[in-house]
Parts: C-alpha cells; structure tokens; sequence
C-alpha cells in the first residue's frame, strides 16, 4: 500500500464454485510515485482506471492505459506501472481466486459508457456502507462487488456479453450502417434514413442497448476492424478495405476506442474469438 492512498476499502470473502473474491480497493497513486515496479501476484487481479492515463506492461509487452481501461491479470503475471499524464491516477482493484484464470492470460479492454456508470454508481453505494463489520451490510458490499466483477469480467471476455432480443430498430440501424459507403456514416444522417429525430431515436437506442448510436457504430466498427487488423499483415490494406482514405484518422479513431495503437492488435498474436469485443448490448451485473 505504500506507493497508494487507499480511498476504498472492502476486505470480503466471497466464495462461490470455483471463485473467490477476497477483496476491493480504491487507491490514488501517490504524488511522489510515478511508477511501480515489475512485480506479479498468486492470485488473479482486475485493475480499472478511473481517471489518469499510462502505460502499464504486461508479459514484456506494453498497452496504453485512461479512464475506462479495465485490465485482467492472471496469477503469476508479470506486470509493471507508468505513468504519463499530470493527474493522479486512481485505479479500483479487485483481487479474486478464479479456477482456469491462467488460461485466459493478460487482456486489456475499455469499458463502455454505460458499463463505466454502473461500476461508478456501485462504488458510490459501496462508499455510504456504515458498518461493513454488520453482517447486513456485508451481504449489500457483498452484492455490489459481485455486481462490479461482473461488468469487468463481461468487458474483458471472462463473461459473455447479455443476451437479449434485438429491437427491430437496432436491426435496421445495423443494416444501414453495413449498407454505408463510409465507416463512419453520420448519426444524423442514419436517423432521417430510419425515420426519427435524432435525439429521440439516440434516446430510445440507449434504453435498449446500454450504448448512444455513435458509441454503438464505433462498436461494430471496431469488432470488425480488429478482426482484419490480425488477418492482414499491412495497416493500410485494413484501412482500405473498411474505407478510410486517410491512414492517419484512421489511427487516431482506433486509439480513442482502444488506448492502443492499431499496430499493437496487427502485431499480435491472435486472441480466442471471445476476446475481441462486441457491442455492449446489456448492462452488466
């Protein structure tokens, strides 16, 4: 703890089969302490950045992080911390015994909007806890961390996305968007051809599906860009084949989706299909 300042703290024991959460912290780095050693844990470990951005390296091999990263860190990784803004960063820590977390290895994501509000509004709750000592209020810190643990997991793949049925709006909104001469067709534009208001049909979207239409299109887009970035070899084959006419727009939409660089996903090795991520179509825990 000495290189944080611990503004969160819930030891707990939750058993289920084959997993147990052993606790949750919230800690800000310290202002003299800009970055943490290689170092590596026996037990699994989901780090989620809230705010403050760096680069954190994994198994040799380094990922930018921001507000929004969530990374997953099986036992035994090796793992190292950066800093590289002036903000201090704050980051939730959830330390777990997950059966099998070995094979699932080091993965970095970024959560959605509305994944990133639910874990906010459970860590507000977990904060007006009055008494984690008293067996009530041990069960609702209890619930929230479960809660939490679940949108991490669904956000790096440990989980599978929710399932539910498609409204016929969302269908047709697809459709467009697979239909369009451009990557990144206008919102505006895909809500006259549907019929609605933006605003409205933007409102309705987000009750459905957890996401606004724009995060949505960045979504699907993405799915399919980083299927094609580790099928092809060359970025600008990628860029020609989604249709962006210019390779560096194209790099600077994927960094804002990923905190990544396209050629970090190129260079890769492949990941299970379970791993590259899809649509937020639920809202997790």
């Amino acid at each position: 703890m000495k290189n944080y300042r611990p503004l969160l703290l819930q030891e707990i024991d939750v058993r289920l089969p084959g997993l147990r959460v052993r606790r949750l912290r919230m800690n800000r780095h310290l202002p003299e302490v800009d970055q943490l050693a290689e170092h590596s844990h026996s037990f699994t470990q989901i780090l989620c950045y809230l705010s403050g951005k760096g680069i954190i390296t994994a198994n040799g091999r380094t990922y930018e992080t921001g507000p929004g990263s969530v990374a997953f860190l099986p036992p035994h990784c090796l793992h190292s911390f950066r800093e590289t803004s002036g903000r201090r960063p704050l980051c939730l820590v959830l330390d777990l015994d997950w059966r099998g977390a070995v094979k699932h290895g080091f993965f970095l994501n970024r959560l959605s909007q509305s994944q990133a509000g639910d874990i906010k509004r459970e860590l507000a709750a977990l904060a007006k806890v009055s008494d984690p000592g008293h067996a009530s209020c041990r069960l609702l810190a209890a619930a929230g961390i479960l809660r939490i643990l679940d949108t991490q997991l669904r956000a790096t793949g440990g989980l599978p996305a929710h399932q539910r049925e498609t409204p016929a709006f969302v269908r047709k909104f697809e459709r467009l968007l697979n239909q369009g001469e451009t990557p990144l067709p206008e919102i505006a534009g895909l809500a006259r051809s549907m019929g609605y208001q933006t605003d409205y049909l933007n409102r309705i979207f987000k009750q459905a599906t957890g996401q606004t239409l724009r995060e949505y299109r960045d979504a699907l887009l993405l799915k399919k860009t980083i299927r094609l970035l580790r099928e092809k070899s060359q970025i600008k084959d990628v860029c020609a084949q989604l249709g962006f006419l210019d390779q560096n727009y194209f790099s600077r939409w994927f960094k804002k989706q990923t905190g990544l660089q396209p050629s970090v996903y190129a260079n890769a090795k492949p990941l299970p299909p379970r791993f590259v991520s899809a649509p937020d179509s639920g809202r997790g825990l």
